[in-house]
């Protein structure tokens, strides 16, 4: 129960990591409030409810600021507070700087990026009144590992690191730490969509493990862990950071 007490809003939480983050969130005790376009959102916050939490959805595109800004609010409508603001929200792909266009750069940019600001931008001031408060940005490995053709995403996720590493400096007289988590690979149906474009995907498949000194692929749940820990008081010195959870990949120098 290292939330108890505490409320939080999780957005992209109707499948994947957000929705593991959420769940695991509420089981530590928190009250959850659940951001996603999508009606999954719902469900899941039902599951949630089923299970014995406390959970609110609240269906939200957040390129939209005034929908972002509804979000975070909904929390202190409901909860009368606000202690923890995971942004999870985002999409994938890209292309080369070259061949990438101006609407890869929106798509990709406006929902990584420019939502996890809008939610920054209205939940701070929300937490601060609040007595202050924890935002995990779940960014990714290639923030500073990419792979070809990862253009605009990774720019994304390394913006998301400098933007906490700034409410980190700029906030933290107020009691706002930020950190960012870094996952690497993780099974998640994003994950799947990625694999399942191979003709060759199994032996692409034993490929990537072999570049995990794990052994495995992460897990959504691997991730939740990690970000519980940031939410909490456990992680009260801890800001402006960056926690890698990739099963070792980051770390692997192959000899060939």
């Amino acid at each position: 129960m290292r939330l108890k007490g505490k409320v939080a809003v999780v957005t992209g939480a109707a499948s994947g990591i957000g929705r593991a983050i959420a769940v695991r969130f509420a089981a530590e005790g928190a009250s959850v409030v659940l951001g996603d376009v999508s009606e999954g959102g719902r469900e899941a916050a039902e599951s949630i409810r089923s299970a014995g939490g406390e959970a609110l959805f609240v269906q939200a595109d957040l390129r939209r600021e005034a929908e972002a800004s509804g979000l975070v609010r909904a929390a202190m409508e409901r909860y009368g507070q606000l202690d923890v603001l995971a942004n999870n929200a985002g999409v994938s792909g890209g292309r080369t700087v070259v061949e990438a266009d101006e609407s890869d750069w929106e798509r990709i940019m406006d929902l990584n990026l420019k939502g996890a600001w809008y939610c920054c931008k209205h939940a701070i001031p929300l937490m601060i009144a609040s007595g202050g408060g924890s935002i995990v940005n779940i960014s990714s490995t290639h923030a500073f590992r990419t792979q070809p053709n990862h253009f605009p995403y990774q720019s994304s996720k390394a913006g998301m690191i400098a933007m906490a590493a700034g409410i980190c400096v700029d906030f933290g007289k107020h009691g706002i730490r930020a950190n960012s988590i870094c996952p690497g690979f993780i099974e998640t149906p994003l994950a799947e969509a990625f694999l399942s474009q191979f003709a060759d995907r199994d032996r692409r498949t034993q490929a990537m493990l072999a570049s995990h000194p794990l052994g495995r692929f992460g897990k959504p749940e691997d991730v939740a862990a990690a970000a519980v820990f940031l939410a909490s008081d456990d992680a009260s010195f801890i800001s402006g950071t960056r926690l890698v959870v990739d099963g070792g990949r980051s770390a692997l120098q192959k000899s060939d």
